[in-house]
């Protein structure tokens, strides 16, 4: 998605109506992407307030994921690839779920990162392997919005259309009840490097 550290602002809509803002930083890692989605989503209600958390290897597979989610209390979820014992930890609150490690696989904020990387053409549909299921991507046709091309997807299972601009997420789209929930890229900084001072 970007060779050095961005933050990504986006803008949430719920119906047509604004519903919320986040961020989206993306840094680079000798290893992998490290990437940190924080969204204040306000309609449909109630206020929540989310945060998903990934880190990838350098193929872009998950190496580890969190996503808390605050409503009313805050929940916890957590996959962590763990190679050498051949397991992925599966942590929800105090219970965790030890399953086999069997390929590499995707969480959704890994996948969403590893769109603008994947090769495929109209019509082609890739598989890949997330715990407890798979993910599908499918290449749609091309969209021209305002002279600029857009790479088109759509994601199951949840059914979300993603657009990609250079790469970038641009807009995502998905069905919740009877509306659909948007997010729209607003804007982007460059991320400054912390200063280490001797």
């Amino acid at each position: 998605m970007t060779e050095r550290p961005a933050t990504y602002l986006y803008r949430y809509f719920f119906a047509g109506e604004p519903a919320g803002e986040g961020r989206l930083e993306v840094r680079p890692q000798e290893e992998g992407v490290k990437a940190t989605l924080t969204a204040e989503v306000s309609l449909p209600l109630p206020k929540t307030r989310q945060r998903w958390q990934t880190e990838t290897d350098r193929e872009g597979f998950s190496r580890y994921f969190a996503e808390r989610v605050e409503v009313r209390e805050a929940r916890v979820f957590t996959v962590e690839r763990l190679e050498e014992e051949g397991v992925v930890l599966v942590s929800q609150g105090k219970e965790s779920l030890a399953l086999p490690y069997l390929a590499p696989y995707h969480d959704p904020l890994s996948l969403l990162l590893a769109l603008s990387r994947l090769e495929l053409i109209p019509g082609d549909v890739a598989r890949f392997p997330m715990p407890g299921g798979r993910a599908y991507v499918e290449r749609l046709p091309d969209l021209e919005v305002e002279g600029r091309v857009r790479q088109h997807f759509r994601l199951r299972p949840g059914l979300s259309l993603v657009q990609l601009e250079e790469g970038i997420p641009v807009r995502i789209a998905q069905q919740v009840g009877d509306h659909v929930f948007e997010a729209v890229l607003e804007g982007v900084e460059e991320v400054r490097r912390r200063r280490r001072w001797v």
